[in-house]
């Protein structure tokens, strides 16, 4: 079931049967090297809700993605719009407390980016303190032992990321323009100019590898890891 879709009188329905739990696909808008869609991030989670809905559409309603996030390694390059973090933190977070305050108990974050990440365990944290039961899901991170058995060059716009958005339109990626660029930047040091160092091309592992295949495989192999750790989430109780 789609949020979006529904009438206000279904949406009340759904409440009274029990139907108390959200998910809400979160990505970016950013340079992926010169060969994926500038919104690549946003692009995959929404596969993934897609694939997703036929199982448990009848227990989880997925709402509207949000398709901005925050970005300072991929700020410089063309096409990212960069979000700075404590604003999208504050703006997750009042999504997320609309949802728990309309009868959302368990919510589910299915991130695709990032620089995400540090933000939505704030936002996490602070649902979790409404009572709320909080899945926060980095498909790329969370389930990288999965992916690698498919795309072993994993990184940003690598030979995962564009596998994955091929699976979905290969129109959406250029091949053509595809490289591989593995960085040897610090990790742990800030300074600027540092972004285009680390990702000269907006990418980072080997795109050239990427194959439509190999993403409809790490679709196929990552759907029930995800379908387990909602089950998982379930087994805990709200604190409402």
């Amino acid at each position: 079931m789609y949020l979006a879709e529904l009438t206000s009188h279904r949406f009340v329905e759904l409440r009274e049967q029990g139907v108390n739990t959200v998910l809400i696909p979160i990505g970016m808008l950013e340079a992926h090297g010169e060969h994926c869609a500038l919104g690549t991030d946003t692009l995959i989670p929404r596969e993934f809700a897609r694939r997703l809905e036929p199982l448990v559409g009848d227990k989880v309603v997925i709402a509207p993605e949000i398709p901005y996030g925050h970005s300072w390694g991929l700020a410089p390059f063309p096409g990212t719009l960069d979000i700075p973090g404590q604003v999208f933190a504050d703006y997750v977070t009042a999504v997320g407390t609309q949802l728990v305050k309309q009868g959302f108990r368990y919510v589910i974050l299915l991130n695709g980016h990032g620089g995400n990440m540090a933000a939505l365990t704030l936002v996490s944290e602070r649902l979790s303190d409404l009572g709320a039961v909080v899945l926060s899901i980095n498909w790329w991170v969370d389930y990288r032992d999965l992916i690698v058995e498919h795309a072993p060059e994993f990184g940003h716009a690598g030979e995962d990321e564009t596998s994955c958005v091929l699976a979905i339109d290969p129109k959406l990626v250029e091949m053509e323009y595809a490289h591989r660029h593995i960085s040897e930047a610090p990790k742990k040091i800030r300074f600027r100019g540092l972004q285009k160092l680390t990702y000269p091309h907006a990418n980072n592992g080997d795109a050239t590898k990427a194959t439509a295949e190999k993403g409809e495989a790490i679709y196929k192999a990552l759907i029930p890891a995800i379908l387990r750790d909602i089950e998982e989430m379930w087994s805990y109780t709200p604190n409402a």
